[in-house]
Parts: structure tokens; sequence; C-alpha cells
């Protein structure tokens, strides 16, 4: 008999939820899985192992190589967890998007690993995207309040398209920018190392006004130390051949004056968001570059974020609080946020991670129609190229025993 597996949409559920729970404690009507023992494959798992490591100093997932936990890199450290959870011969699987932030590679290795385990395991896979299921999944579970309702075969289950259309253009400009260069970002033969690791070797790559790229790369080849070096503090960037805006870095100015001419999206960003904020004051809080909204807009302030709403479908979520929104909702107003002055360049380091296949569509339409509609330079940093995506250029980092060199491939 054919080994079932199954998948679950990650709208309908998360790692966290009571579901989850009740189907590692045997509370389901799964076949075959009765008073079977489970065991969930997940990033917060993986988190918890890493946390009780800096913390206690137990390596439990690497005892056997005697090396951290954290000196992994994304793709190893899944792997590690998986092979700890299969010393503890579990019956069942729940992977809760276990490709999400691994590059390419990485993901071709666990999926090859999953495939292989798949006739011994049972796995059941919260996905993200559709382009994500593993080949071996037969059904898909259909959720609701936390319960399954439904088992639909695979070839059978109605995938939803999307096929979203911003209302109007982008709301244009009330901020001006003065004497900004055609050279907005160039790095000349740049070398990065901590502890004696090369990172980043020999880096030439010039960003001009008006272009779009995408900065991609596996995992650990330096898009991050390049990211800080442009938008942070690096103190590697200094001494360096790094121009910004025309100016070298640590000629004099500061880190504020040059972040005054970026917006800047990431995830982490809402670590920062705790706090009950509007939506409409998260719009506004990007004139400010504050987090959060403590100065009193203009009038012209106020109709430009509410046309920012307006565009992204979300005027009648104005008062809403801002966590109550959904992930692609999140981002969405966050790029509003980092869009809403215009910035000579726009930062957009890895949007699309965690979001399923509806937010990623969403996503990548605002971005290709604020390349369209907007002279704003665009930076797009993600460890995998993007369907849909139209960069004008990509810079592709590969990792060598020197230092991750560049290489640069026209798109469009």
């Amino acid at each position: 008999m054919k080994q079932l597996h199954f998948t679950i949409n990650n709208r309908n559920i998360s790692a966290n939820s009571k579901l989850v729970a009740n189907i590692l404690k045997g509370l389901h009507c799964l076949p075959n899985l009765e008073n079977k023992k489970g065991l969930l494959f997940s990033n917060t798992v993986l988190d918890n192992y890493i946390e009780e490591e800096a913390r206690h100093s137990i390596q439990t997932l690497t005892i056997k190589e005697n090396r951290s936990i954290r000196t992994l890199s994304s793709g190893e450290q899944k792997k590690a967890l998986l092979n700890y959870l299969l010393q503890q011969k579990p019956a069942f699987l729940i992977l809760d998007s276990p490709f999400e932030s691994l590059d390419t590679l990485a993901v071709s290795n666990l999926k090859e690993s999953l495939i292989a385990l798949s006739s011994d395991i049972v796995l059941i896979q919260i996905f993200n995207r559709k382009d994500e299921i593993l080949p071996i999944i037969t059904h898909v579970l259909e959720i609701e309040n936390n319960e399954i309702t439904t088992t639909i075969p695979l070839d059978k289950y109605p995938f939803e398209e999307t096929n979203f259309i911003f209302k109007g253009e982008i709301p244009k400009p009330i901020t001006f920018y003065k004497n900004i260069p055609e050279q907005l970002i160039s790095f000349q033969n740049v070398c990065v190392d901590y502890d004696d690791k090369n990172i980043l070797n020999n880096i030439n790559w010039t960003i001009n006004k008006n272009e779009f790229w995408l900065l991609t790369g596996p995992n650990g080849s330096g898009k991050t130390t390049i990211l800080s070096m442009i938008y942070g503090n690096n103190v590697k960037a200094f001494r360096q051949e790094i121009y910004l805006f025309g100016k070298k870095k640590g000629s004099g100015e500061s880190v504020w004056e040059i972040k005054e001419k970026i917006g800047y999206f990431s995830p982490s960003l809402l670590e920062l968001f705790k706090r009950r904020f509007s939506v409409i004051d998260m719009v506004l809080s990007g004139f400010f570059d504050s987090v959060g909204l403590y100065k009193t807009p203009s009038t012209l302030q106020i109709k430009l974020a509410d046309e920012w709403l307006m565009l992204l479908n979300l005027e009648n979520k104005r008062n809403t609080p801002f966590n109550n929104l959904t992930t692609a909702e999140e981002r969405l107003v966050l790029i509003a946020r980092a869009m809403i002055k215009h910035p000579p360049l726009l930062i957009l380091d890895e949007p699309l991670i965690n979001l399923d296949h509806k937010g990623t569509t969403i996503i990548v339409n605002l971005i290709n129609k604020i390349v369209a509609e907007s002279t704003t330079t665009i930076l797009f940093v993600s460890h995998r190229e993007i369907e849909k995506l139209q960069p004008n250029f990509i810079y592709e980092l590969t990792p060598t025993k020197n230092g991750s060199i560049g290489n640069v491939k026209k798109e469009h």
C-alpha cells in the first residue's frame, strides 16, 4: 500500500497552533497514525535548541561534531535538527515551512533527505507556496477552527491563483532631494574578513540612479555584510573604497545623513513595532524615520499616507492596529512607510520570507509597480531568484575559500 503524506496551507495553521499540538498528542483523525509518536521539525524548535546551547552550553544537536550549532549554516543547522529527531525514531514528522530562509542548494539537499525518509516515515508538511510542496505528498488537509475537516488528493486540490491589481498609480512625492549624484553606491576592490575568515573578496559593484538590482547568493555568502556597509555602521566599511551618494564612507557624513536618503525594509523591523500603532501612523512614521509616530504630521503628509493606503487596498484598515494585519498586509504597510518620501535608494532585505503564494505575488507586484512608476533605485536582497520579479541586473555572490566573489548578470 502506498504511503500517505499530507500537506497543510500555512495560512490556515502555524507550528504553535492547537491542531499541531493535538496531532503530536495523537488527538486527530489521520489514518494509520493513531497512538504513534510524532515530532515537530520547525524553525521554532531549532531556535529553542540554539537558545538552550547559548544559555547552558548544552550541545544537543551537534554533540558528536563537538562544535556550536551557531557556527553552522542555516542548511547545516536544519540537517542537524533532522538527524537528531530521526534518532528518536518517530512514526511521523510535522514539517513547518522547512525550506524557508534556505538557499537553492540547501533546499535541494533537504528535499533529497526528506524524500528518502518518506518510505519509512509519514510526513505532514506545512507549506507557504505551492512550489515548495514535496513531490511525495499525496493529500491536502483542509483546516477550520483548528480541526481537520477534509482530506483532498493533491491532484484534485484547487490551488488559489492570485491576480492582484493595485488601485491607480504610485502616489507622487512631496519630499525632494538635492544634489543626488548619478552614481549612488560604489564598491571598489572591497575585501572583508572576520576572525581570519574571509567573507568578501575583491567586490567591485556600482549602483546608479533608476536601476533595479537583485543581490543574491547562498546563505553566508556576505549579503548581510554588504548591506551593513551601505545602511549600517559596519566598521569594516572604513578604510575601504566605498562611496555612498558621491562621498567616501567615513569621510565625515554621519550614518543618519546616509539613512535619510535610503528607505529600508526587513522582516526584522517587525520586532521594533511591538506597541499598538495604527496603520496610518505606521505609514506616516516614514516621514520621520521613527519607530512609531511622535511628531504631528502636516495635512499634506496625512493626505499622501492616505493615498498610499488607497493604493494598497487598505484604506478601510486606516485606524486598525498594525499588529492585527496579516503578514502580507504588514509588509505592504512597511514598504509604503519606506517609500513615502520616494528616497533615492530603497533597500528590501528578504521581503518575501514566510509569505504564502498569494502574499508573495502581491509584494512582487507592488515592487515591480514602484520600479515602473517612480525614480527610486531598488536593491532587493534574496537568497534565491524570484519568479516574476523584474530586476534590471543581478549581483550574484559566489563563496570561495578566499571569500565571496561578485558577478553582474544583466536581466532586462
